[in-house]
């Protein structure tokens, strides 16, 4: 028997890291959840690893697919999307992808969400919509200038205008969640931080692994306590936990938006410390220049998220983070 409270979600992207950790704390909840995902980045093993917890549907196909979204959309209650590139020096590359991928297919997944009568839609966006704020205007806010420094940035401002509009002209309740650097596992177990990906803890874990020779810190001469690049990290269930609060209240009127973070900052050499004290030995370290697209500082305001939803980052210390991190990539 299903339970009153109980809706009906689609998760695009949900083969991924985030949108996986969505969906397992959307079945822990006791919501219905459908999945939809190419498996492009995703991963059919993630989806073999949800239903060990309890039913769950899967669509393998294309969120901005006309053709599947109507039967894929039709009696849901809301839509987590999460499907999107997301790679900033990728984005630099070939930003006609992150324009298709990030805002063509969100914008016809927001239309066949319309049309299907669907409740809410709420968008997974992210601190790269600000760009390089100053020290002055540090830590950002969610009133913070939009300035992306990257194609990938800029995909995400045109993706969230296109909710903007929807919710101005009262065609759905919509919302964006910006949140900042994910890192971290499933504390059970039940899902695991991707390793193989060029992410900053997924390069340290690599690196004390002994999977490659050397750990690249790009960029050690920033305006930085320590010189190397600062960040808000945020642990990937906290990130799912934030989703949940924000679908429980959404509602139509003006687009909402929360900055979703642990409210500090932490440098590029804080995170290799940590993931250090995890393995228990040091990570070889060259310095290289900075990437094109990375910008020096940048941490979070999370105190609109934090008063309007009551949600509070469970995970605060980087080295518990880190240390959710380093059992899900040494363990079965």
């Amino acid at each position: 028997m299903v339970d009153s409270t109980s809706k009906k979600v689609i998760v695009t992207g949900g083969a991924g890291y985030v949108g996986s950790h969505a969906a397992l704390e959307l079945m822990r909840a006791g919501h219905q959840v459908t999945v939809i995902d190419t498996l492009e980045r995703g991963s059919a093993a993630v989806i073999d690893r949800l239903r060990s917890q309890g039913t769950i549907e899967f669509i393998h196909g294309d969120c901005g697919d006309p053709s599947i979204l109507p039967s894929a959309l039709e009696g849901m209650d809301a839509v987590m999307h999460f499907a999107a590139y997301a790679k900033i020096d990728e984005s630099v590359k070939f930003p006609e992808l992150y324009e298709k991928n990030n805002v063509e297919v969100t914008h016809q997944l927001l239309e066949s969400a319309i049309d299907q009568g669907v409740a809410s839609f709420m968008l997974s966006s992210t601190c790269a919509v600000y760009g390089s704020p100053s020290d002055t205007t540090r830590p950002v806010t969610e009133e913070s200038p939009l300035s992306a420094a990257n194609p990938y940035g800029q995909s995400k401002i045109r993706a969230e205008n296109i909710l903007r509009t929807a919710a101005e002209e009262g065609r759905i309740a919509t919302g964006v969640l910006r949140y900042f650097n994910v890192l971290g596992s499933d504390e059970q177990g039940v899902l695991k931080e991707p390793i193989e990906e060029p992410r900053l803890v997924s390069a340290c874990i690599q690196s004390a692994l002994g999977n490659r020779e050397t750990l690249t810190v790009y960029g050690t001469d920033y305006d930085t306590p320590d010189g190397t690049a600062i960040r808000d990290f945020v642990h990937v269930t906290d990130i799912a936990g934030a989703h949940l609060a924000f679908m429980d209240s959404i509602r139509r009127g003006p687009m909402r938006i929360y900055n979703v973070g642990c409210g500090h900052g932490i440098s590029v050499r804080s995170i290799i410390r940590a993931v250090e004290k995890a393995a228990g030995h040091e990570i070889p370290v060259i310095e290289g220049d900075p990437r094109k697209g990375d910008i020096s500082a940048i941490w979070a305001d999370n105190s609109r998220i934090r008063s309007e939803l009551g949600w509070e980052p469970r995970y605060q210390d980087i080295n518990r983070m880190v240390a959710t991190s380093w059992q899900a990539a040494t363990t079965d």
